[in-house]
């Protein structure tokens, strides 16, 4: 176990070194790194300064806006990492569990408080904070209604709980109201595009409209469980389903909900991702030491390249800038992979 005094005295060095003009963090390459194990030549190390030893990660987003990766760090808080790899904690949070970022705010997720805290990116500063309703999962930034969705699988029932934001950076968002999600949910991906969202729910897909906040469909997926973020090619009219063991993941046709195809990368429940910019969908099982870019068709899945990752590290997503990102939860730092 970690003293409770070690995060205190990593951060006061890091900003002593800082001071002093030494570099401590920062993207590097090599084939393997200390605490995490195996690490593919092909991958960006990038360290999280000031970081406890072995993060329990599960949730990673981008922000196109920030042009940095969000990465919530548990108790060692909320880190950026921006476009040339460097990463800083901002913000003085308790616990940062999930994250997203949206009308020039982030807000992050502090689970075991049951609140929101809302952040001035600029400053750092923790602006406003909301109690929520029930035990909550993941937030998401709805850009289409300027709200927050925010996932709550314990609540009776379970379901999705919307806060409104209002205009001004000190402003409490409010609770506004509940999406009933028997089953799950189960991860949450917003499509501004198709004017719904998607989770993951027992073992199908839940598909949910903005505007009316009611559940329009629901998917059998195949699985013997679900797990993770579904992900949405808007363009193409694809969705990446995934697995709850096995690292399954499976395409389905966005607009039917048709299974189309699937494809395992061994080990655990399966982590997918997507790309906007490649049209690349990822996968990788946790655990699991294998991360595999698939290329998706009305035929199926097939794979493009796959890379070694260490065991333990629940998370993946990618950027718009032609990288893909991983997590290794015991050396508490996070991967950058070149899109084939």
């Amino acid at each position: 176990m970690t003293p409770a005094w070690a995060p205190a005295v990593a951060r006061w060095t890091v900003a002593l070194a800082g001071a002093l003009g030494f570099s401590v963090a920062g993207p590097t390459a090599c084939g393997s790194g200390d605490g995490g194990g195996p690490v593919d030549p092909a991958a960006d190390i990038v360290a999280l300064p000031g970081a406890m030893q072995g993060i329990d990660f599960d949730d990673i987003v981008y922000s196109d806006r920030l042009r940095s990766m969000l990465v919530p760090a548990r108790r060692s808080g909320l880190y950026l990492i921006d476009a040339r790899g460097d990463a800083e904690r901002i913000g003085h949070v308790r616990s940062a569990d999930s994250a997203d970022e949206g009308g020039g705010r982030l807000f992050v997720l502090d689970r075991d408080n049951g609140v929101i805290d809302v952040l001035d990116p600029e400053r750092g500063s923790v602006v406003a904070s909301a109690d929520l309703a029930n035990p909550a999962d993941y937030v998401r930034y709805v850009r289409p209604t300027g709200e927050l969705w925010v996932t709550e699988p314990a609540a009776s029932p379970a379901g999705i709980e919307i806060l409104s934001v209002p205009d001004g950076s000190g402003q409490v968002p409010r609770h506004v109201g509940f999406v009933p999600v028997p089953d799950g949910p189960e991860g949450l991906v917003v499509s501004p595009a198709t004017g719904t969202a998607y989770t993951h729910a027992g073992t199908d897909v839940v598909v949910v409209d903005l505007r009316s906040r009611s559940v329009a469909a629901r998917w059998p997926t195949g699985c013997s469980g679900t797990h993770g973020f579904p992900r949405v090619d808007d363009q193409a009219r694809f969705l990446l389903a995934s697995c709850s063991e096995n690292g399954e993941v499976v395409l389905m046709d966005l607009d039917s909900g048709r299974r189309l195809g699937d494809y395992a990368v061994g080990g655990g429940a399966a982590l997918p991702g997507f790309s906007s910019r490649s049209g690349h969908f990822y996968a990788r099982g946790d655990p699991g030491t294998r991360l595999t870019t698939l290329a998706a068709s009305s035929h199926g899945l097939h794979r493009v390249e796959e890379v070694d990752v260490p065991e333990i590290g629940h998370c993946l997503t990618a950027d718009t800038l032609g990288h893909y990102w991983t997590c290794d939860a015991r050396g508490s730092r996070v991967l950058r992979f070149d899109d084939p």
